[in-house]
């Protein structure tokens, strides 16, 4: 039997130390682990003293600690997701590693930085004793469900099993990729109509609540009935003043009421239809659905996963009720031994042109491949939607809001130059 010094996380996120006896560091591992705890670091010891001095109990770090405790530490004890495009950038380099002709072991150890402290490196520290332990990547990957979806770790057993996991990586790390770059197109053309509105918004609210009533006091000297346009501005910067509490009241409870709504499975349904026919966004939404399942059930069936496999994955993956629906009717219809296009009957979700292209993908043996074309064909028409959206948005935004604004300005230079008219 040899010591070993620990350093571990417990269920909170706090560092514990201590020792512990076995036969290798791969057992004192999972000696540490089976205390319920994640280890960060278990090396030799170099003390002489006997186990029983400090073998036995742990040492929790100080009262303080809790708060010095590093982000990337409580976040990977907690198992907090990491940034997609982290997990699309580690995907990447394992496949160029691997395909350099490094071990997997090697490989993650490469990919290991010196000093760095990201959630993605502690991920690969962990999954690099999994394999030092004898343990496949996949098992390892499926640890952390919040960072690798049931997909990736799907695939990773694919190619571990068929021995083409760099192959598989490349892939993994080309789809990931693809959904990472739009993301950012649709924050992109979100951005500047957002902003429009929150800064447009302020500036009307600054105006109603602060400006209008000083100008009142001015209109009140005058003795005579004001412009029409003035009334409407000084009724609603006085329902503003006196009423605000009610309008936030209005708009809290708006939003916990759709929250609520959109965790009960009849709420989300009613939210996620009406975004799938509000002609606005429907455009968008629709192809990402569509997109996202298309290319996860091809590059699923195209790395050797069963269909039915593959329904039952992209199915727990997804959280559109409706489309989540539409595969479970697939799911049972491949076992009753139709064919797929049969199912693809919500208009909705899939266009005439997607369910010929599964038509013809099943009678041809090529189905993997004619999904791809379809994610490939979502991609391209959400690109198109969201630069169609933002060339309309962004003069629509300006022109509400300058009509806003020039009303607020007219209604309160209408009354002055009345008053600069009688006045001469």
């Amino acid at each position: 039997m040899a010591n070993f010094t620990y350093r571990a996380l417990d269920q909170e996120g706090k560092i514990r130390k201590g020792m512990i006896d076995a036969p290798s560091r791969t057992q004192a591992i999972a000696k540490v682990r089976d205390k319920k705890l994640l280890p960060i670091e278990v090396v030799p010891s170099r003390e002489t003293a006997p186990r029983k001095s400090a073998a036995s109990k742990d040492e929790a770090s100080s009262s303080g600690s809790g708060a010095q405790t590093p982000f990337w530490q409580r976040a990977f004890s907690l198992r907090r997701s990491v940034p997609r495009a982290a997990v699309a950038g580690m995907a990447r380099q394992l496949a160029t590693l691997l395909r350099a002709g490094l071990p997997l072991d090697q490989a993650l150890y490469g990919l290991c930085g010196d000093g760095d402290k990201s959630p993605m490196t502690a991920v690969i520290s962990e999954l690099r004793e999994q394999i030092l332990s004898g343990h496949e990547l996949a098992d390892g990957l499926a640890a952390f469900p919040g960072v690798f979806s049931s997909t990736f770790v799907a695939m990773v057993r694919a190619g571990e099993s068929s021995g083409t996991l760099e192959l598989i990586m490349e892939r993994l790390a080309s789809h990931l990729e693809r959904q990472v770059e739009l993301q950012r197109k649709v924050r992109a053309a979100l951005a500047y109509p957002i902003l429009m509105l929150v800064v447009g918004t302020a500036v009307i609210v600054f105006l109603l609540y602060f400006v209008i009533p000083q100008v009142t006091k001015i209109f009140a000297d005058m003795g005579k009935e004001l412009p029409v346009p003035t009334q409407i501005l000084l009724g609603l910067s006085d329902f503003l003043r006196s009423s605000w509490w009610m309008i936030l009241l209005f708009a809290l409870l708006s939003g916990i009421g759709l929250w609520r709504a959109g965790r009960t499975e009849k709420g989300k349904r009613f939210l996620q239809r009406g975004l799938l026919r509000f002609p606005l966004f429907s455009g968008i939404y629709a192809p990402l659905l569509l997109g996202n399942m298309s290319r996860t059930l091809g590059m699923l069936l195209k790395n050797g996963v069963s269909l039915l496999k593959s329904l039952v994955i992209v199915k727990s993956i997804s959280d559109n009720v409706i489309l989540r629906t539409s595969i479970e009717n697939m799911i049972d219809g491949v076992q009753a031994g139709h064919e797929l296009s049969g199912f693809m009957d919500n208009e909705l979700i899939y266009p005439h042109i997607a369910r010929q292209m599964v038509t013809a993908g099943e009678k041809s043996g090529r189905l993997e491949d004619m999904l791809l074309w379809i994610a490939d064909d979502c991609d391209s028409r959400v690109s198109a939607r969201l630069h169609m959206l933002t060339a309309l948005l962004e003069p629509i935004m300006i022109l509400v809001l300058g009509s806003i604004v020039g009303f607020v300005v007219i209604a309160i230079i209408l009354p002055i130059f009345e008053m600069s008219t009688l006045a001469g």
